[in-house]
C-alpha cells in the first residue's frame, strides 16, 4: 500500500505529464537513469503509470568515463534493473574528460553535453520520442544559485523548467515532471517501495561548482530558513511568468523592428532607446545567444554595462562582448554582429586596405566587383566615365591620411576626404576599405555600392585624355 508520498509522487507525474505541451503526440518515452535513487524513482512510478500514459519506455544510461570502475557498475546496475522490469535499454559510455580536453571546456559542461547528445541520439531512434529526466526542487535550487553566482538576471532565475527543449535540439521536447518534490521525498518513495539505488561518491567532491553549492550553501540558507528549497521553487515559478510576459513583449514589439541576418542583428536607434529598459536588455540578450549559437551569453551585469555603454558611444564606436561578437554604434542603428562579418550586401564594394594598382592604357582592372578599362577612346554603355590627361598616372588604391576631393557640382571646391566620407554615413571601420580612382595621386572617383561618385575634372582642350570606364 502506498504512502501519501507515493500517491501524491505519482498523481503528480501524471498530472504533469498530461499538461498540454508534455506528451502530446508522443509515442515513446526515453526516460535518462543513472542508477541514483531520483532517476530510478522516476524510471519506477513511470513503470507504473505506463498504461494510463499510453507511451512505450526506453531506459537511456551513459558512462561519462570519471569515475572508473564505479562509473561502469553503475552502467550495468541500470541494465539489470530495466531487464528486470522488462524494459527496453540503450547503455553508452563515453570519455567526457577527452571530450573536454577537445572542446576547451569544463568536466562538468562537457558531461552535460555528452548526456544530451546521447538522449537525442536514443530519441532519434525511436518514434515520436521525447525525454524524461528526474531533476527536483533541490535540484531546481542548485540551478538557480548557480546561475545567480554567474550573474544572471530574470531568466537565470526561471531555473528549469518542467517542458522545454533538450539543450541543441529544439526537435526534441525534454520533460521534467519531478520539479514539485524534494530529495527527501524521493528518498522516502525508494524507501517505501524498497528500491535500490547507487550512490554517486563523486557528489560529494565540492571541486565541483554544483557539488558545492549542494554540500555548503544549501545547508547555510536552511538555517535561514527551513523551506528554503520550496521558496526557490516558488521564485521560480514567479520568475518564469514574468520572464515570459518580457518574452511576449519583446516578440511584439521589438522583433518587427529587428534586421537579421546570420552575421547581425541590427535595429534603429530610435527604436532601441524608445523602449523600456527590460526590453533593450532583453535585445541584447537574444542577438547575443542567436548570433552565437547558443554556445554563449551575456551576463545580466554585461547586458546592463552595455545599454549604458550604448547611449553614450559615438559612431563607429565598438564593444567587444565575448565569444566572437560585437556590438557596434552606427549612424542611425545599433548592431550586434560577428567580429568578422562582412559589411551589409549592397552597401559597400570594399578592396583590401593595402590595395595599389597602377593602371596602364588598355588594361583592364577586375577587382572584388569592380572593372576599370583605360582607353584612348570614350564608350558608352557603362556605370560611369570620365576623361583625364593622358600624362596622368592613374591608380586604383584605397585612402591616404589628409586626403581631400572635389565633388562635381561644388564649383571646384575641395572636401577633406573624411568628412565627405562622414556626409556618407559610412562607418570608420569601413573607410579604409572603399576604391578610390587617382590621378596623380588626387581623387577623382569614389566607389560606393554600384555608384562612382567622381570629382570635378576639366583638362584642357588641346591636352591628350584617356577615357577612364567604371563598372
Amino acid at each position: 500500500m502506498d504512502n501519501a508520498v507515493g500517491c501524491k509522487l505519482r498523481s503528480e507525474l501524471l498530472r504533469a505529464l498530461r499538461e498540454p505541451g508534455a506528451l502530446d503526440h508522443s509515442a515513446a518515452l526515453v526516460v535518462a537513469v543513472s542508477g541514483g535513487a531520483d532517476s530510478v524513482a522516476l524510471l519506477h512510478a513511470l513503470h507504473r503509470l505506463q498504461g494510463k500514459l499510453g507511451v512505450s519506455l526506453q531506459v537511456a544510461s551513459l558512462d561519462h568515463g570519471i569515475r572508473g570502475e564505479a562509473g561502469k557498475r553503475d552502467l550495468a546496475f541500470v541494465g539489470a534493473l530495466a531487464a528486470d522490469w522488462r524494459l527496453s535499454c540503450t547503455l553508452d559510455a563515453v570519455d567526457v574528460p577527452l571530450l573536454a580536453r577537445e572542446r576547451g571546456i569544463g568536466i562538468e559542461a562537457a558531461a552535460r553535453r555528452a548526456r544530451y547528445d546521447f538522449l537525442a541520439q536514443v530519441a532519434a531512434k525511436l518514434d515520436r520520442a521525447c525525454v524524461a529526466v528526474a531533476h527536483h526542487a533541490d535540484d531546481q535550487a542548485e540551478t538557480m544559485l548557480m546561475h545567480i553566482a554567474r550573474g544572471s538576471g530574470l531568466r537565470g532565475l526561471r531555473g528549469m523548467r518542467p517542458v522545454s527543449t533538450l539543450p541543441g535540439y529544439p526537435d526534441i521536447r525534454l520533460l521534467r515532471p519531478l520539479l514539485g518534490f524534494s530529495r527527501a521525498d524521493i528518498e522516502s518513495y525508494c524507501a517505501q517501495h524498497k528500491l535500490t539505488y547507487r550512490t554517486d561518491e563523486s557528489n560529494n567532491d565540492t571541486r565541483y561548482r554544483r557539488n558545492f553549492i549542494r554540500s555548503e550553501i544549501i545547508p547555510r540558507l536552511q538555517k535561514l530558513n527551513p523551506a528554503v528549497v520550496g521558496a526557490m521553487q516558488r521564485l521560480s515559478e514567479s520568475a518564469a511568468v514574468d520572464d515570459d510576459f518580457i518574452k511576449h513583449h519583446f516578440v511584439h514589439i521589438v522583433q518587427p523592428n529587428v534586421k537579421k541576418s546570420p552575421d547581425r542583428w541590427r535595429i534603429g536607434q530610435a527604436d532601441f532607446f524608445s523602449l523600456h529598459v527590460a526590453l533593450r536588455r532583453r535585445f541584447l540578450l537574444a542577438a547575443v545567444e542567436k548570433l552565437a549559437d547558443g554556445s554563449a551569453g551575456l551576463t545580466q551585469d554585461l547586458a546592463i554595462e552595455l545599454d549604458a555603454w550604448a547611449r553614450d558611444a559615438r559612431v563607429g564606436a565598438c564593444r567587444d562582448v565575448g565569444a566572437g561578437i560585437r556590438l557596434r554604434c552606427g549612424y542611425d542603428a545599433l548592431i550586434v554582429e560577428k567580429s568578422g562579418a562582412l559589411p551589409e550586401p549592397g552597401r559597400y564594394r570594399l578592396i583590401a586596405r593595402d590595395t595599389d594598382i597602377k593602371l596602364i592604357l588598355g588594361q583592364t582592372v577586375s577587382l572584388d566587383g569592380i572593372s576599370l578599362r583605360v582607353l584612348s577612346e570614350m564608350e558608352t554603355g557603362h556605370r560611369a566615365s570620365m576623361q583625364l590627361p593622358a600624362h596622368a598616372e592613374l591608380r586604383l588604391r584605397t585612402r591616404h591620411r589628409g586626403e581631400t576631393f572635389k565633388p562635381k557640382g561644388m564649383g571646384g571646391r575641395s572636401r577633406k576626404l573624411k568628412d565627405w566620407m562622414i556626409d556618407r554615413k559610412i562607418p570608420r571601420m569601413l573607410r579604409d576599405q572603399i576604391p578610390l580612382l587617382c590621378a596623380d595621386d588626387a581623387v577623382v572617383a569614389i566607389c560606393l555600392a554600384d555608384t562612382w561618385h567622381l570629382a570635378e575634372v576639366n583638362p584642357p582642350v588641346d591636352v591628350p585624355r584617356v577615357a577612364i570606364l567604371l563598372d
